[in-house]
């Protein structure tokens, strides 16, 4: 379902029945799945390469996760595997993308 978009700013029982657990969900999955991912391969691929500078942990951890907040990556190939994404792992489809619109996909088993 995609919410509508209001001119007035929502209720603080909306906030918390609504936005909130998708916000805590969200940063769940950050913390848990991608950041580890991200900071254990930043770590490898820099020593692999020998290309690691001396420095403590804490330094690699804050250089691999300042380097997310990426400006020149390839928006449509980025766009083309999230797509992808959605399809595959969470059976939706993309109807339109301006608005955004999605479809769920009903599969038969």
């Amino acid at each position: 379902m995609i919410r509508k978009t209001t001119n007035g700013n929502i209720s603080d029982d909306e906030f918390e029945a609504v936005l909130k657990p998708f916000l805590d969900d969200y940063d769940n999955f950050i913390y848990s799945y991608v950041m580890p991912e991200i900071i254990a391969y930043y770590i490898a691929n820099s020593f692999n390469r020998n290309s690691m500078y001396s420095g403590t942990f804490n330094q690699h951890y804050n250089s691999a996760k300042d380097m997310l907040n990426l400006f020149n990556e390839d928006y449509e190939t980025v766009k083309a595997e999230v797509f992808k994404l959605l399809k595959i792992k969470y059976a939706l489809l993309v109807v339109n993308e301006n608005p955004l619109e999605l479809k769920r996909i009903e599969y038969e088993y």
